[in-house]
């Protein structure tokens, strides 16, 4: 009996090895096998308006197609949706144009040089504390996924200048990178200071920057600017975008004389590390607030936002990369952006939220089609943002920029909430999708994105 007993003990114990092991070392994008991405290029205003009926809380959209400006979407559709999408295409009269015919491969082929791991550990990869002490922190000793190249190493002896913008970093290297800039301004007339608003669901420090100069008596009265990076996880290009943002502010004084800046680098920490380890093109955070938070985990925080909650381009489904949460501000990731809002109040002139979306400057409001009261404000400051980039821009009303209405996203709340300039930068695509840009196309895209910057900062000033 007690031979049996031992030998079913160790027949489990062999068993929950091997399920720990696949959990561990999954493939990489694995969930994307089979998935196919269609091109939806809508041609008329009535197809338009019947846009909702190629929706589904299965369907992730790279890119809103837009009539107006031309725009193909993109739809990335599960197996389980193809025939369902395909009759709906049919239905409008849209042309069935598959231009990836499998998600997994085609990431397979875009990665094809760079190591893939599933996870940094056992726990899902979350970091450990980082913090001002921690001079020597390195890398998750991963690669980097998404460049032709393996990552950059870490390096023990790293200075501030050895953080360049020609890769993809990782949650901890930027931390680290952050810290560095702290203790590096820490004697300086420049006041540079990384505040931890808090911990995510996976216990990563939660941080933004401030910074401005301390040579006058009435820096207190600055007006101030929120540069937000980073709040879709899958869009890389926003983080090093806003790093860029931070750079150039500290080169040219004018700006921190003028201004006091808040640079969110990356808003969603834990869905970004996902990114990197599990799934490509993952949305939403990783909380587990919901009923269903530790089957399907993560909120869309675009879309958790107090203003017009969960009417349009949302979800209640905690499976679906829509979920807007279980109520607004839900979860901490948009308590940050509430609260530096309420910090600052009527010192607060402008947000900026980078994403990556199809090439637009737009502003209020993106859940109704029309424009808030500061329409022509925004309308000759995004003209002149426009007209300083190198990139070919168009300039839009949210809603009529995507073609789409959207409730309780970022730059809505800021205008609801009386900031007087809210605009979305939405970097224009490269290659074949919306989503994957190549790290080469790095820094020209930050010079871009820091052209629009600084011109709506001295348009405001």
């Amino acid at each position: 009996m007690c031979y049996v007993t031992a030998v079913r003990m160790n027949v489990f114990v062999f068993l929950l090895l091997i399920v720990k092991i696949l959990c561990v070392t999954g493939k990489y994008n694995w969930d994307y096998k089979g998935y196919k991405v269609y091109n939806v290029d809508l041609k008329t205003e009535g197809q338009e308006k019947q846009f909702h009926l190629l929706k589904s809380d299965a369907v992730d959209y790279w890119r809103k197609p837009s009539v107006k400006h031309g725009v193909v979407g993109q739809a990335m559709v599960p197996p389980s949706h193809e025939e369902w999408f395909e009759d709906q295409l049919e239905l409008l009269g849209v042309e069935k144009d598959i231009a990836i015919e499998d998600v997994y491969d085609y990431l397979e082929e875009k990665d094809s040089n760079v190591v893939r791991i599933a996870r940094n550990d056992a726990d899902g990869g979350a970091s450990d504390d980082i913090g001002p002490e921690d001079e020597d922190i390195e890398g998750s000793g991963e690669q980097d996924i998404g460049s032709e190249e393996n990552g950059s190493e870490d390096d023990d002896d790293e200075s501030v200048d050895d953080f360049d913008f020609m890769d993809y970093y990782r949650y901890d290297k930027i931390l680290a990178h952050l810290y560095r800039l702290q203790e590096s301004y820490t004697n300086s007339t420049t006041s540079l200071e990384v505040i931890e608003f808090g911990r995510t669901e996976e216990n990563r420090p939660l941080v933004y920057l401030k910074l401005t100069n301390m040579n006058n008596q009435t820096d207190i009265q600055k007006p101030v600017i929120v540069v937000e990076a980073g709040i879709i996880p899958r869009e890389w290009i926003t983080i090093p975008a806003s790093l860029y943002v931070v750079k150039k502010v500290l080169n040219e004084t004018t700006f921190l004389d003028d201004f006091e800046w808040v640079i969110i680098p990356v808003l969603n920490p834990d869905g970004y590390e996902y990114t990197h380890t599990n799934l490509r093109f993952w949305t939403k955070s990783r909380s587990t607030n919901s009923n269903l938070g530790f089957i399907c985990p993560g909120v869309n925080i675009n879309r958790n936002f107090d203003i017009d909650w969960l009417n349009f381009d949302s979800s209640s489904s905690a499976c679906s990369h829509l979920f807007a949460g279980v109520s607004p501000f839900s979860e901490i990731e948009s308590q940050l952006v509430r609260s530096i809002i309420e910090e600052f109040g009527s010192r607060l002139r402008m947000y900026i939220s980078l994403q990556n979306t199809g090439g637009f400057i737009s502003y209020p409001w993106h859940y109704e089609r029309a424009a808030s009261g500061m329409f022509r404000q925004h309308l000759l400051l995004g003209r002149d943002m426009v007209a300083a980039m190198d990139e070919d821009y168009s300039l839009d009303i949210s809603a009529e920029a995507s073609g789409d209405r959207v409730s309780g996203t970022s730059t809505d709340y800021a205008r609801n909430a009386t900031v007087l300039y809210t605009f979305n930068v939405d970097v224009v695509p490269r290659g074949t999708d919306a989503v994957l840009v190549p790290k080469e196309e790095i820094v020209d895209i930050a010079e871009d994105v820091w052209r629009a910057v600084s011109v709506a900062a001295n348009g405001v000033l």
